[in-house]
C-alpha cells in the first residue's frame, strides 16, 4: 500500500511538468505602431510655385511653371507599391538607386511615360523610416526636362524629414 501511495504521489507531481503548447498567429498585414506619427517633410520650392493645387490625406500637388511637384506620405513596408503609385511602374521595371541618408534609406529613380499631353519625364525620391515612405516627385514634358534639371536638383537637395 505504501508503494502504491508513493507511486500515485510521484505520478501527481509529474503531471504538472508537461510543457505548455504555444501558438503563433501570422497575418498578411503589417502591424503598424499605433503611436507612430508621420514626420514633417522639409522642402524648398521655387518662388514661382503656385499655391498647392490639390491636397489629400497622403500629400500635396504643386503646380510650378511648366512642371508639377507632388509630395506624399505613405505607410512603409511595400516599396513596390509606393514606386508604382508614384510612377506607374513596378520597381523591377526601373533602375532605383539606394543610398543611406542619416537614419533613413533613400531611393531615387527617373522614368518616362507617354500621356495625352505627350512624352513626360519624371524624377522621384523616397525617404523610408520604420513606419512611413516620404516621397517627392516632379514631372515635366520631355522637351522641357533639360531646362528644369537645375531647378529639380535644388528641390530634391532640399528634401528632408524633421
Amino acid at each position: 500500500m505504501k508503494k502504491w501511495c508513493l507511486m500515485m504521489a510521484l505520478a501527481m507531481l509529474l503531471c504538472g511538468c508537461a510543457p505548455e503548447q504555444t501558438f503563433e498567429t501570422v497575418t498578411d498585414e503589417m502591424v503598424m505602431n499605433a503611436s507612430a506619427q508621420p514626420r514633417e517633410i522639409l522642402l524648398t520650392l521655387p518662388e514661382e510655385t503656385l499655391l498647392p493645387a490639390m491636397e489629400t490625406e497622403q500629400g500635396t500637388l504643386y503646380l510650378c511653371d511648366g512642371y508639377d511637384v507632388a509630395v506624399q506620405t505613405m505607410e512603409s513596408g511595400d516599396l513596390d507599391a509606393t514606386v508604382r503609385q508614384i510612377s506607374g511602374f513596378g520597381k523591377e521595371e526601373l533602375t532605383i538607386m539606394q543610398t543611406k541618408a542619416g537614419d533613413y534609406t533613400c531611393y531615387e529613380f527617373v522614368w518616362t511615360a507617354a500621356t495625352e499631353l505627350g512624352q513626360q519625364v519624371g524624377r522621384a525620391m523616397i525617404l523610408e523610416d520604420a513606419d512611413y515612405h516620404y516621397a517627392i516627385s516632379a514631372v515635366a514634358p520631355e522637351k522641357h526636362a533639360e531646362e528644369y534639371q537645375e531647378i529639380w536638383n535644388g528641390i530634391f537637395d532640399s528634401f528632408g524629414i524633421a
